[in-house]
Formats: C-alpha cells, sequence, structure tokens
C-alpha cells in the first residue's frame, strides 16, 4: 500500500513539474520559434475551424505520431543538431472542451487568447496539392518561410505504417519554412524548372534533381510538353539523398551535401541559391551558423513534449497616458471620440476590454470586461470610461512603467488564464523621460507575461519640413514582441486641430484590433473602404465600394466630420441592383464620435456607388468610411506586411532591403490576378505647411524571383522604393480588390469522389480512400499549381500595416542596384534554329523604374557563366520598364554543343545586377547537305525590342556581310531568282483570268437585256399573294426528270389575309448572321409540277442548263410597291400563287442573282448593305446597275400554286 501510493506521489510530482516547465517554457504563441540546445522550442501547430469535432482524435493521434516521427528523422537528417523538444498546439474555438470530448489529451488544456497562427497549420485542402503537406515561401533563401499547411486528412490517413513517410514529407516542408531551401526537383510544365536537362558530361537527357547516386525511374520524351520524370518507389534503395528532391523514396533522409549536389540542375534552389547546396545554406542559418548546436552523438529522447491549447478570444488593455499635454488644442477630444469608436463598434464580440491611464500614477477606469453584440450597455460604458478633463500633470513626471504594471494586474485578476498572451495598446506621446532602468523591467515584464506590445504616438509633434525625431523607447518593446507602432502626427491649426488626427487615431486603433484578433474568426472587423476628400475643392464627393459574401449581412458607411454642418443634405446610395437609397431617413448620427451613419442591413453584394454632399472648410475635409463584419474562415482574407517587421529601416543601405508584402486568399485558395496597391504616405507636413505627396506602388504576384517567389500563391510583393527626402514616419496601407473582373480564385477538382490510381508519392492515401488528385505534386515550382479557377465576385479592402521608420536619408549617389533575373528561360526553334531569349525585365533601383542597359554572356561551362565570364553579347534589347516581359531572339550556329547564358541589369550609375539563373543553350545540327563550317567562337546575332547590331564580345568584330560564305550567297540569290519567276506567273495569271471574266459578263449582260425586251411583251394577271422570295444557293432544286425533291417540313399555307393586306416591316439584313433563317420572314421553298406532264423549267441562272438545281427561295412576307419606275432601287419580290385556278398564267417572279440593292417604300425597310456572298454561291454576279427596270425571271407558266417549306 505504501509503494503504491509513493508511485502515485511521484506520478503528480512528475505531471507538476511538466506542467511548471512547460508554463515556464512556452511564449504563449508568440512564434519566438528558436533552436536551443539542439531542440526547437515554441513550435505552434494550430488547428483550423475546417477541421470537425468529430474527427479530432484521428487528427491528435496521427499528429503525435507524425510529430514524433519528424523529430526523430530531423535528429538523422541534421546529424543530431536538432530535434523537437516543444510544440504547442491550438485546437480550434469552435471545439467543445467537455471531459467527455476530450480527444484522449493526456495533458492539462490551457487558454490562450493569442492569435498568431502556427508555424504548421492544420486546415482544408489546397486547391494544388490538396492534403499533402507544402511550405508558403515569401522571402529569398536562407530566409524562414510564412508557415507549413497540412490537410486534416494527411493526419487522419497515417497509419501505423506511414508515420516514416508521412514525416518525411513534412521534414522537406520543415527545411524549406525554418532554413530558407527550395524543391530539388522539377516539374512537368514549367519552362522554368523542367522535369529533364541535359548533362553536361555526357550531353543526354538526365532528371531534375539531386541525389547521392543514379536515380532509376521512368521517363518520357523530353522534346514533348507535359513530360515528367517519375523514380521507381522500390529499386532506389541505394539513394539518401535528397530530401528536397525525393523525399517519397522510403530510404532517402539526408540532404544534398557540396559533394552530392548538382548545381548545374534547373532546380528552383539552385536559382534562388545561386548553385551553392542545400547542406551550405542550412549551416549558415542562425540555428547552426558559428558552431551553434553543434552535432552530438547522444541518445536522448527525441519525443517532443506537447501541450494543448484552445484559442480564447482576444483581450486588449488601452494604456492612455493622462497628462497636460494631451489637454492642448483638441486632443484629449478627439482621444476620447477615437476610444468610443473602437469600443462600441469595432471591438468583435465575446472579446475584453480595459482602459488604464497614466501620469505620475496609474488608474483603471474601467475594468477588463467582455462586450458583447453591438447594442450592449458595456460596450457604451466602456467605450465612454476616460474622464472628461485631463490630468493637470505634466508630461515630465509621466510614469510608462505604472502603465504596464497596472495593465498586467488587470490581465491577472481575471480568471485563471492570467497574463498570458494578453495584447496591451499603449497611447503615448513621443516625447518624456523614460529610463534606461524602466526599459529594462518593461523587458523582463514583458517577457515572464509573454504580451503583445503595440504603440501609437499621439501626437507626435515636429517642425515642418524636419527630419524623424529619434526613436521611441518603447519601440525595442514592440519589435521584441512582435507588436506593431503607429505614429499620429499633430495637425493643429491654432488653438485647434484638423479632424484628420481623430480620423487617423480611429484608423490606428481598428488596425491593431484587427492585428490582434483572429483574422479568419467571423466577426472580426474588416474596413472595406476608406477615402478622404478635402474640403473646399467640390461640392459633391463621390466614390464606390464593393461588398462580398466574405462579409456578414449587415455594413456600415460612415462620414466623419469637423463640425455637423460641412455635411450637406444630399446622401445618396445606389445598390449593384440599381437601386438608390435616399439616406434622409435612415441616417443616423453619433456626435460623440462626429459620424453620420447607415447600418445597410441585409445589403446587396456587389458594387455601391454613393454621393456626399460635402461643405467642409478649406482646412478641413470629409472622410467616408465603410465596415462591416467578417462572416466566416472561408470568406476572403488579406494581410499587410513588411520583411522588416518593426524594425528601423536603413534606406542608404542596399545589403538591408525591405520588401513590401500582401497576401490575398480566400480561405485557403490563392486569389490571383488581383489588384494591389500600395501606398507609401509621409506623415507630418513640408516647408510649405503641405502634406506630403504619397507614393503608390502596385504589388505584383508573378514570380520572378525577385522578390516575388511563386506566382499564384496570393501572396504580392515589390521592393519597397527609395524614399525621397529626409528621414521620417511612412505610413504603409493598401487597397485590394477584383481588378475589374481580372481576379479569379483558384480551385481544386470536383468535390465529388474520384478514385485512381495508387500515388507513387502518397500511397496510404489511396488504400484509406482518400482521393489521390494531383499527389504526385511537390511545392513548389515558378508558379503554384491548380486544376481551374473561378471568377471572383466584386471586392474590396483596405488594409494598414503600421508606421515604417526610415532612419537615415537617402545616400547621396544611387548605391541601389538593378534586380536580379532570375526568370530567363532559352526556347530553341529546331525548324529555322532561332534561339528566343524571354525574361522580366529589373528596374533601375531593384524593381523601380527601368535599367539603363542589359549585359549578357555565354560561356561553355555553368561556372563561367555564375562568374559572368565568357564571350559578352552586345546590342542586347533597351531595358523596358520593370515588369515588363522581355523577348528576343539569338541565331546560334554552335550545333549540338552544350552553352550557358546568363543575364543582368545595369543602371545608370553603373550597379550591376546580381547574377540570376543561368540558363543552359543547346541547337541541334540542322539537316544540310553542304559541310558546315564552325567557328571557334559561338555566332550569335540578337533581334527584339529596339534592335541593334548584335556582335560578339571579348574584343571579337561584329557577324557582318564579309564572314557570308560563297555557299549562302548561292542560295540566298537562287532563291530570290525564284520568288521572282513565282511572282510574275501569279500576275500573268490573275492578267488573264480578269479579261476572260469581263468578257463573261459583258456577254450575260446582253442576254439579261433581250430577255427583259422578251419580258415587257408579256401580259401580267394573276392571283399571286404579295410576297416575296429571296434567291439562296443550296437546297431548292428540280431533278432532271422533272420531279423535285421532296421537303422535310411541311406544305406552307396560304398566309392569313390580313397578313396578304397589310405590310410587315422587315428587319435589316445587317443584323443577319450569315447561317441564320429568321421565322416568320424566310422559308426556303422548293416547286413541284404536280401536272404529271414533262415539261422543262423556264428559269435558268445564269445560262446554266435547265435541268441545274434551283437555289434556295427564302419567302419573306412584303407588300409591293408600284412599279412605276422601276429602276436599280425598286422593290423585287416574288408573288406566290394561291390555291385557286388563277385566270390567267401565274408568273412568280424571283430577284436576280446579281442584285445589290433592296429598297422599299418610305414606310419600309431599307437594305443598303448587299446579302452575304453564301447565299448566292451558285449564282454568278451579273452587272444590273445599268439596268433601268427591275429584272424578272419567270417560272414556267401553269399550276404554280403548291410552294412547299424545304
Amino acid at each position: 500500500m505504501k509503494t503504491r501510493v509513493e508511485v502515485v506521489v511521484v506520478v503528480v510530482v512528475v505531471a507538476l513539474a511538466t506542467l511548471v516547465m512547460l508554463l515556464g517554457h512556452v511564449r504563449g504563441l508568440d512564434g519566438d520559434l528558436k533552436l536551443v540546445n539542439n531542440g526547437y522550442e515554441g513550435v505552434v501547430v494550430s488547428i483550423s475551424d475546417h477541421i470537425q469535432q468529430e474527427h479530432c482524435s484521428h487528427v491528435i493521434h496521427g499528429l503525435k505520431a507524425v510529430l514524433r516521427e519528424l523529430s526523430s528523422q530531423l535528429w538523422s537528417a541534421t546529424d543530431g543538431r536538432a530535434s523537437l523538444r516543444e510544440v504547442t498546439v491550438t485546437l480550434p474555438r469552435a471545439w467543445r472542451t467537455s471531459p467527455s470530448l476530450t480527444c484522449s489529451l493526456f495533458s492539462p488544456l490551457m487558454y490562450s487568447s493569442w492569435p498568431t497562427e502556427g508555424h504548421i497549420r492544420v486546415t482544408a485542402p489546397h486547391p494544388g496539392f490538396g492534403s499533402r503537406p507544402w511550405t508558403q515561401q515569401s522571402q529569398g533563401c536562407g530566409r524562414q518561410g510564412d508557415f507549413i499547411q497540412v490537410g486534416g486528412d494527411f493526419l487522419r490517413a497515417a497509419g501505423n505504417g506511414s508515420h516514416a513517410h508521412a514525416a518525411r514529407l513534412l521534414l522537406a516542408e520543415w527545411a524549406k519554412f525554418r532554413w530558407g531551401v527550395f524543391d530539388e526537383r522539377g516539374h512537368a510544365h514549367d519552362p522554368l524548372y523542367p522535369p529533364t536537362f541535359r548533362d553536361p558530361n555526357t550531353h543526354q537527357w538526365a532528371a531534375t534533381g539531386c541525389a547521392d547516386g543514379a536515380v532509376r525511374g521512368r521517363i518520357c520524351d523530353p522534346s514533348q510538353p507535359g513530360c515528367s520524370f517519375t523514380p521507381d518507389l522500390y529499386t532506389n534503395n541505394h539513394l539518401s539523398a535528397s530530401l528536397l528532391a525525393f523525399p517519397h523514396l522510403p530510404t532517402v533522409r539526408l540532404f544534398c551535401t557540396d559533394n552530392t549536389h548538382t548545381h548545374v540542375a534547373p532546380t528552383k534552389h539552385n536559382s534562388l541559391c545561386g548553385g551553392r547546396s542545400a547542406w551550405q545554406i542550412i549551416r549558415q542559418t542562425q540555428d547552426f551558423v558559428g558552431g551553434r548546436n553543434a552535432a552530438s552523438s547522444s541518445n536522448r529522447n527525441l519525443e517532443p513534449v506537447l501541450m494543448f491549447v484552445q484559442q480564447a478570444n482576444p483581450r486588449y488593455v488601452f494604456v492612455i497616458e493622462n497628462t497636460a499635454t494631451m489637454n492642448l488644442q483638441r486632443r484629449w477630444e478627439y482621444l476620447r471620440k477615437a476610444m468610443r469608436r473602437v469600443v462600441v463598434y469595432d471591438v468583435p464580440a465575446g472579446a475584453q476590454v480595459g482602459v488604464v491611464t497614466f501620469s505620475s500614477v496609474a488608474l483603471t477606469v474601467a475594468p477588463l470586461t467582455v462586450v458583447e453584440s453591438q447594442e450592449s450597455d458595456m460596450r457604451q460604458r466602456v467605450g465612454s470610461s476616460l474622464p472628461r478633463n485631463t490630468s493637470p500633470n505634466p508630461e515630465t513626471q509621466k510614469c510608462i512603467l505604472c502603465g504596464l504594471q497596472e495593465a498586467l494586474r488587470l490581465l491577472n485578476a481575471k480568471g485563471r488564464r492570467g497574463a498570458d498572451g494578453g495584447t496591451v495598446i499603449f497611447i503615448t506621446t513621443g516625447s518624456g523621460p523614460t529610463t534606461h532602468l524602466d526599459v529594462d523591467r518593461m523587458h523582463h515584464l514583458v517577457n515572464q507575461y509573454h504580451l503583445r506590445m503595440n504603440v501609437v504616438l499621439y501626437p507626435l509633434t515636429e517642425r515642418r519640413g524636419a527630419a524623424a525625431a529619434a526613436s521611441h523607447a518603447l519601440h525595442t518593446l514592440v519589435e521584441a514582441t512582435g507588436g506593431s507602432i503607429f505614429t499620429v502626427m499633430d495637425e493643429g491649426v491654432g488653438n485647434d486641430s484638423k479632424v484628420k488626427m481623430m480620423v487617423a487615431l480611429m484608423d490606428a486603433l481598428l488596425a491593431l484590433v484587427q492585428q490582434n484578433a483572429p483574422a479568419s474568426a467571423p466577426g472580426a472587423p474588416v474596413l472595406v473602404h476608406n477615402t478622404a476628400y478635402p474640403g473646399g475643392i467640390a461640392s459633391m464627393s463621390a466614390g464606390t465600394f464593393a461588398l462580398d459574401d466574405s462579409l456578414g449581412p449587415d455594413a456600415r458607411f460612415s462620414i466623419y466630420y469637423y463640425d455637423l454642418n460641412h455635411v450637406g443634405n444630399s446622401i445618396q446610395l445606389t445598390a449593384p441592383s440599381g437601386h438608390k437609397i435616399a439616406s434622409v431617413n435612415i441616417q443616423e448620427e453619433d456626435g460623440d464620435v462626429n459620424m453620420i451613419f447607415i447600418n445597410l442591413e441585409k445589403a446587396e453584394r456587389g458594387l455601391w456607388t454613393y454621393s456626399v454632399e460635402n461643405c467642409a472648410d478649406s482646412h478641413q475635409g470629409l472622410y467616408v468610411q465603410v465596415t462591416a463584419k467578417q462572416n466566416s474562415s472561408a470568406g476572403l482574407q488579406a494581410r499587410l506586411w513588411t520583411s522588416a517587421g518593426a524594425q528601423l529601416i536603413n534606406s542608404s543601405d542596399p545589403s538591408t532591403p525591405v520588401v513590401v508584402y500582401a497576401e490575398v486568399k480566400a480561405g485557403v485558395a490563392p486569389i490571383i490576378n488581383a489588384r494591389v496597391v500600395a501606398k507609401i504616405h509621409r506623415l507630418g507636413t513640408n516647408v510649405t505647411g503641405s502634406d506630403y505627396q504619397p507614393i503608390f506602388l502596385h504589388l505584383w504576384d508573378n514570380g520572378v524571383g525577385d522578390p516575388d517567389i511563386t506566382q499564384g500563391d496570393g501572396v504580392y510583393s515589390r521592393y519597397l522604393p527609395q524614399l525621397p527626402g529626409s528621414p521620417g514616419r511612412y505610413l504603409l496601407s493598401a487597397d485590394v480588390d477584383y481588378n475589374n473582373g481580372l481576379a479569379v480564385v483558384a480551385q481544386g477538382p470536383p468535390t465529388r469522389r474520384r478514385y485512381k490510381k495508387p500515388s507513387l508519392h502518397l500511397p496510404f492515401y489511396h488504400h484509406h480512400y482518400h482521393d489521390t488528385w494531383n499527389s504526385e505534386e511537390t511545392c513548389c515550382g515558378h508558379s503554384l499549381p491548380h486544376v481551374h479557377t473561378r471568377r471572383t465576385p466584386p471586392f474590396l479592402r483596405h488594409l494598414t500595416s503600421g508606421v515604417l521608420e526610415v532612419m537615415s536619408p537617402a545616400p547621396y549617389r544611387d548605391l541601389i542596384p538593378p534586380s536580379r533575373v532570375l526568370d530567363l528561360r532559352v526556347e530553341v526553334n529546331d525548324t529555322v534554329h532561332e534561339i528566343s531569349l524571354r525574361w522580366t525585365a529589373p528596374g533601375d533601383d531593384w524593381d523601380t523604374d527601368r535599367a539603363h542597359h542589359y549585359e549578357a554572356v555565354v560561356a561553355p561551362s555553368w561556372k563561367k557563366a555564375r562568374a559572368f565570364q565568357g564571350d559578352r553579347l552586345t546590342g542586347l534589347p533597351h531595358p523596358l520598364p520593370a515588369g515588363t516581359i522581355h523577348t528576343t531572339s539569338l541565331h546560334f550556329t554552335r550545333y549540338e554543343e552544350l552553352w550557358y547564358l546568363s543575364v543582368r541589369a545595369v543602371d545608370e550609375a553603373g550597379n550591376m545586377g546580381g547574377v540570376g539563373n543561368i540558363a543552359a543553350l543547346w541547337v541541334p545540327r540542322p539537316p544540310t547537305t553542304y559541310e558546315i563550317t564552325t567557328r571557334t567562337q559561338p555566332a550569335l546575332t540578337t533581334s527584339g525590342n529596339y534592335t541593334l547590331t548584335s556582335e560578339l564580345g571579348s574584343g571579337h568584330h561584329p557577324v557582318g556581310a564579309s564572314e557570308v560564305r560563297l555557299e549562302d550567297l548561292a542560295l540566298i540569290m537562287g532563291s530570290l531568282g525564284g520568288l521572282v519567276v513565282v511572282v510574275a506567273a501569279l500576275v500573268s495569271y490573275c492578267y488573264c483570268y480578269i479579261l476572260k471574266k469581263r468578257k463573261q459578263q459583258q456577254q450575260q449582260l446582253q442576254q439579261q437585256q433581250k430577255d427583259d425586251d422578251d419580258d415587257d411583251k408579256m401580259e401580267t394577271g394573276s392571283s399571286c399573294n404579295d410576297s416575296i422570295a429571296m434567291v439562296k444557293a443550296e437546297s431548292l432544286h428540280v431533278d432532271d426528270g422533272g420531279e423535285s425533291h421532296e421537303p422535310q417540313e411541311p406544305m406552307m399555307k396560304k398566309p392569313p389575309p390580313e397578313e396578304t393586306q397589310s405590310a410587315r416591316p422587315v428587319p435589316s439584313v445587317q443584323s443577319w448572321s450569315h447561317n441564320t433563317h429568321l421565322p416568320g420572314y424566310e422559308r426556303p421553298l422548293s416547286v413541284h409540277n404536280e401536272t404529271g406532264e414533262e415539261r422543262l423549267v423556264a428559269y435558268q441562272v445564269d445560262g446554266a442548263p435547265l435541268n441545274t438545281p434551283f437555289p434556295d427561295v427564302t419567302v419573306t412576307h412584303y407588300a409591293p410597291t408600284a412599279s412605276g419606275n422601276a429602276g436599280p432601287g425598286s422593290s423585287v419580290y416574288l408573288p406566290i400563287c394561291t390555291n385557286e385556278e388563277p385566270p390567267l398564267p401565274c408568273h412568280c417572279a424571283i430577284p436576280g442573282p446579281d442584285f445589290t440593292t433592296y429598297r422599299t417604300t418610305a414606310t419600309a425597310t431599307t437594305w443598303d448593305e448587299p446579302l452575304t456572298s453564301h447565299l448566292f454561291s451558285r449564282a454568278h454576279t451579273a452587272h444590273t446597275a445599268a439596268l433601268s427596270t427591275t429584272v424578272h425571271h419567270h417560272l414556267p407558266q401553269g399550276d404554280c400554286r403548291n410552294v412547299t417549306q424545304v
């Protein structure tokens, strides 16, 4: 009994020790991932709301097994340098945590309000990779990626026999995510990273990849599009590398080293990392550089410790400076209004909000309170909790440390969760004393309680046009905790303040609420539209905004003003359906925030327009915003960030460029071809007191490699351009929209189940009845794969990242080089033996403006081309603006030899861009009957944009006419002579043909004139209907024996009397297509002979024999006009005989096949255009313009009542 008690005590002590260790080491969810003593700590795995709770046991079990195997394989792949030690798993907020639904969790379930997404995300299948792991990498070689995405089915399908396989796939993606290496295999249909290449030693086709031995597998004809290499799964057991090329092979467990790396292979890793091996890049990262985490041979426990945390609603504590400085002008009033706006209207439902003020001491003015719906009284109380008057204490006596300590006390006083994961938002001026001792103590508190610090400098006072002041002491806290910093400049006008200050403070607080709440969570605030309209310019201010299905049913249209009289009486909204909303009776006012707003309940989806009467003064303005709530996690999501984070920017150092990123997705699916325009606006005023002009930067998702890594992944990027002027603070924002209907969403296969053959890469998917579509695809080539796309509905988002602090002035001379050319591709036309070069133009400064000129070399080896040594090419095209596609051609006469080509750009100051990807060049020998004389150097000529005479560099003379051989000259002269003979023959033939046709036409004209003279002698009188017929060239005909073909449609009846007595308008022939028969206007006819007597048909077309088939006859109801002055413009019609016996022979006249004009009376329709030629394909055209009367061709006399549709 005593032994049993001792065992229980030991277990409890071990459990408590483990819990204490977890509480001491886990960093909330701050993403502070680091390798400590050969073990990774701070790894976060997040499970999204897409995973249903009914699958939680399978997902959790598979996750534990895969992570355990991943840690072991990571230890082996790094030679005992790294493993997983601590992993935090965040469960969805939608999962219930009752004891009966704990999903076999053996560790205590904790809560955290930290909103950061995990490093590994278990979510819905990706449209390009399904449930297979893939890594989103937005930065370059050696830089950490964004995240690893894994489908829930990947963990559910992992059985005991496939954990090693799943861990191997995940290990390859971990290397890309953590160490910034890339794929080492080729991809089908990829022009930059093809699946095969020519081996430089054998000149034979080889599989694109990296391995420590020969790879056996199946390969198709490399010259065929879509050809790919498939390594065999069971005959490559001799291979151990590389995980970045063949992670599905069971024996592969290492990365390629310098000894096994194939730097010539056209892989994404070689292109972006300059041909260096993956292991070389890994050894230079922060985990191992300088001998950190050296190799270890200890056989320790490699199983990671998992801690399960459920993400809770966010918690915000606003810490606000309350000193006498805030009482100047309207600063405190605007601060109270901004706090009320963000708490009452923007904070998501269910969040906890507290308010603390500080001067020399700190006070809690609103305890941590849960705010529910927007109509909740608690929102009103917390939002209005700030005192109406400020403290008289001077700014020099403020205690920022006191404010932080009070915020921690507020967070710790709320239940068992403590202060862990809370968000603290400081609102303070940019001046005042803060000692280094206070800063150090704040660092200690922030690290101890895992807080995220955010700062709003309000207001920041600077002289006009002056350089930015020194960085605030809180800046280091913001950078250390991954927070954001915003700045609101002082916009005072005498004793007054511009309303611009209030709106800027509102925008900063809204952006911080958005950044510290789960962006995909329903109810998160979304800023759809944000536009400023200056006063004193126009009487009406108009704009547009779009609402989409990812937003909640309601939206709010708001107008912010300085004075209520600045907003006129006219406010009009127009819905996408065209319905106009006069807002006089539905607009509301909130004077506590200087806002007039309209609640759009169950608003229509689509593009809205609005107009507002602007009566503001010239130094004020109106500010229009449209806000809504996030509808679901599967909807549109957008975010904006930079590679610098919260760090200070040194614009004079070209070695540390800053890249601006924006991510636009619909759930996990990327949105392609969206329009993303970043706005970089310097805060403050210039020396004249005017605002600085903003810089607009269009972000691209083109996958050129520098800076955008992968095309079609939904990540748009550009380099931060050179910022003119002195150092300062720049607000970074962006507008994202649907690009006038060009934006599309990447889609996967149909949702219905498709069973395929087992995949070689993921065989267990098939065994567990999971769809294997696209499972062979790995991430990522030049672009992300997808099955198809669908067009996005109209959408619009306004994003705010924060303030960029540029601390160094721009250099006196240009030091910024052009970006690299990383998408150079070579295509060889075997027929004409021309080489097409294609690349995206870099800029003058990175990817801005245009470069000065290009330099290119062609070398016999990859290393020489990499060192930019070889024969220089001149006459290259003049650089186009950055982002434009260059296309040029080369004529290469070194056949069946392997050469390598490289291109770089040079700006006007002589700064050279880095060496880009190396393109291989191979031209097959042409089939010739004479001997080809080779030269000692490759002969090249170029043609393309702004074509110049091309020549070889390195002192070689240009390729000119002196190098033309005698055989070539003879061949050219012979070709020209043959061409002249052919042209002469064609001219002679055409001349003779025209003379012959003119002679035939004259004979036909004489014959027609003779026929018309005979017709005038005949009397006309019949009971024919007032209908006409137009001749077509198809079905109506009579056989040789006098029998007509039987029609396929019923016989046409006599039209009703009302139709025969009134004219029916005829539509313009211009609106008829060449094969359209309009019902009621055209009916094909055939003429039948029922008499039994053999008669010859008297109708003849252009002298054809009498038994020639008739052309089509089309009946068009038409009232004939008087035929008193028939001429070229007279009506032509065919009277159709009635069923009654006519007293006189019926003459059913039809129009001549050569008429070009069809005119009626003044009340009828006129056809000025000739009928299309296919209507008369069987009738030769005759010249009737000279005729003074209408030409009538007669059918034979007799019974012509039987007119039948064909």
